[in-house]
């Protein structure tokens, strides 16, 4: 038990630190130790950071606002705390730092006034007390929930889930309730988020309800966190089914999926021997491990059918939330999480979350596209603009949208902060997952006059072509107004508004989970037919699935990038996250159509990432340049 912590603020970092400022993506596949990642923290943003946190034995960092945002790699948090962080003191946290924090015991303290603390203070923590002696003589207060300062007192949670599992295996039937047969009545209107777990609780829920454990219906993985997580859960808890006389095994071997798909084909020996044990596993447990060149972890099940209505889902990976396009609750979550829900099929202290509305007005003009509609969003939002929250997104205009759009809008919700993005369903919906449905499943529409946080209304005939600046998400602007806002960057004293002088490009790149599916390619073909890449860009092209690449090849729009001169590669997420398939180095400009442009995200901490529709990508693959697509339209 850890009651009072002492230490040093070793660091003060600004608002909106992300999980790859903390801890490179490049690193996270070449090892399970947990020490590993101590020599990389901050690589790309801080370079003194670990040398001044050697210095120490018990080191606090004190942050702005929205520490944490980004990925949910809890690779981030095994940084900090192998460099000696013992304690962060911020304004605001994301949902899934906070989690992957809590379950590994790093202490995270919640205070609007961060002005009051220096570097190189010397404070004394109280958790029990819930106070802060500063350098021995001011004493400050802070607020933290009950059950969350216990936690991180005790160091985490494992003991109370070791718990929890045992109990699960004692009974002769582990049968949760069948949300599709429940029909949870309430006394006043709910949103979707709040019928659908209330249907899995079997009981009334709101937004704000503590809940904990959370039954869920989906979990997969990816390569980058199934071997630590997988590992966990064998070490964790082999010896509670030795003790029941029962060889470890998944919650529902119908319903885990472990994906291979960010570093494919395997660029090093850690990332194939990851894969070697994701595969022997799989086997084991006679669960469903996809084959390397399959696809994109949110594109592969909802291609599959695993994705239906209705469903709560966890995954891996931020991008989760892609899936609430399908009208399900999507999280992403780390490795911690998803090492507890493998055997168990739970999500473990959940508080449901407050909804933000957006209703869908218009229709898309010329030129304009689905990722258009979020970038806008971000821009008005920011980046921590729906911490926390569910955005749920309805509207008359949502029948205009296919659902290779609604994913590409459910995919992003999280760079605004938002813990998951969720669709209305509507008939475009359900004759989409009729026809690949493996589960019978149940649609959701929120009741009138519920209790949304805040309500936004978008006329998709106003918006224009995107495009978002280095080095964040929200950092957007029409493209009318490109050059202003180019001016305006060359102003900025803000490392994530990173001065820009020109907007000419060195590297292009189509696909990612958020722009690889097959629509977003018949609308980038329209702008490159009969014209030819740029001599000087380097345009990557990677359809998001084998089933994507197997359908544009069939109709000949592939044959259109290759003619053009694009390299067209086998599915993966190598490029997104600065892996391999197009690594840029310093100096690089690009233009991307994934969903993030963090410093470093992509390869070298000097190059700059401009975030765009499909469209627009290819436009400036062919002029050189950021421009206005609608001139090739």
């Amino acid at each position: 038990m850890i009651t009072d912590i002492s230490g040093k603020i070793t660091s003060i970092f600004p608002d909106d630190i992300n999980t790859d400022d903390i801890i490179p993506a490049w690193t996270l596949q070449e090892s399970t130790k947990r020490s590993f990642f101590a020599k990389y923290a901050f690589a790309n943003y801080d370079k003194d950071f670990v040398n001044l946190n050697n210095k120490e034995n018990n080191n606090i960092i004190v942050a702005g606002e929205n520490f944490g945002c980004g990925s949910s790699r809890e690779q981030a948090v095994y940084a900090l705390q192998e460099n000696g962080v013992k304690a962060i003191i911020a304004k605001s946290y994301p949902d899934i730092f906070f989690r992957n924090c809590l379950n590994n015991g790093l202490v995270l303290i919640t205070m609007d006034d961060i002005i009051q603390f220096h570097k190189s203070d010397r404070l004394a923590i109280n958790l029990e007390k819930k106070e802060i002696k500063i350098n021995g003589r001011k004493k400050v207060g802070f607020k933290m929930d009950e059950e969350v300062a216990k936690t991180f007192i005790l160091g985490g949670k494992i003991g109370r889930i070791r718990n929890h599992l045992s109990e699960l295996l004692k009974k002769a039937d582990r049968k949760k309730i069948d949300f599709v047969r429940t029909n949870i009545k309430s006394s006043k209107p709910k949103t979707i988020a709040e019928k659908i777990i209330s249907d899995h609780l079997g009981y009334d829920a709101s937004a704000g309800d503590k809940l904990e454990k959370l039954s869920i219906d989906i979990l997969f993985f990816n390569e980058v966190i199934a071997p630590p997580a997988l590992n966990d859960s064998l070490s964790n808890f082999s010896d509670i089914y030795a003790k029941n006389k029962k060889k470890f095994h998944v919650f529902d071997k119908k319903r885990v999926f472990l994906i291979p798909d960010h570093t494919v084909p395997s660029s090093s020996v850690a990332v194939s021997e990851g894969i070697d044990f994701m595969e022997k596993f799989a086997k084991n447990q006679g669960i469903k491990c996809y084959k390397e060149g399959d696809g994109i972890e949110h594109v592969v099940l909802i291609e599959d059918g695993q994705i239906v209505p209705g469903e709560i889902i966890l995954g891996t990976d931020s991008h989760t939330d892609t899936s609430g396009a399908l009208n399900t609750l999507a999280f992403g979550v780390g490795t911690t999480d998803a090492s507890f829900a493998l055997p168990t099929g739970y999500l473990y202290d959940f508080e449901v979350p407050k909804t933000i509305r957006v209703n869908l007005h218009g229709k898309l003009g010329k030129g304009t596209f689905s990722k258009d509609i979020i970038l806008y969003l971000i821009g008005k939002l920011g980046v921590d603009g729906a911490s926390r929250r569910i955005v749920e997104f309805g509207g008359p205009a949502l029948s205009s949208l296919s659902m290779d759009a609604r994913t590409t809008v459910a995919n992003m919700a999280v760079e605004m902060g938002a813990r998951t993005a969720i669709f209305e369903c509507d008939k475009i919906l359900k004759k989409y997952i009729d026809k690949r449905a493996k589960y019978p499943y149940k649609a959701y529409m929120p009741d009138r006059n519920c209790n949304y946080e805040k309500i936004i209304n978008i006329d998709l005939s106003s918006l224009e072509p995107m495009v978002a600046f280095p080095h964040k998400p929200g950092n957007v602007t029409p493209v009318s107004k490109l050059d202003q806002y180019m001016r305006k960057s060359q102003k900025s004293k803000n490392v994530d508004f990173a001065g820009v002088n020109s907007l000419h490009i060195t590297d292009a790149f189509l696909g990612a989970c958020t722009n690889g599916r097959y629509e977003d390619f018949v609308v980038a073909a329209k702008v490159i037919k009969d014209r030819k890449v740029n001599p000087q860009v380097n345009f990557v092209v990677i359809p998001a699935s084998r089933k994507v690449y197997n359908r544009l090849l069939k109709d000949g729009i592939l044959t259109l990038f290759a003619d053009a001169g694009a390299n067209i590669e086998s599915s993966n997420c190598g490029p997104c996250f600065g892996k391999h398939m197009g690594v840029v180095g310093a100096g690089a400009q690009m233009i991307s159509s994934s969903n993030r442009n963090y410093i470093g995200r992509m390869g070298s901490r000097e190059a700059k990432i401009f975030l765009a529709s499909p469209v627009t990508v290819t436009a400036a693959a062919i002029a050189g340049k950021i421009v206005d697509p609608r001139i090739y339209l």
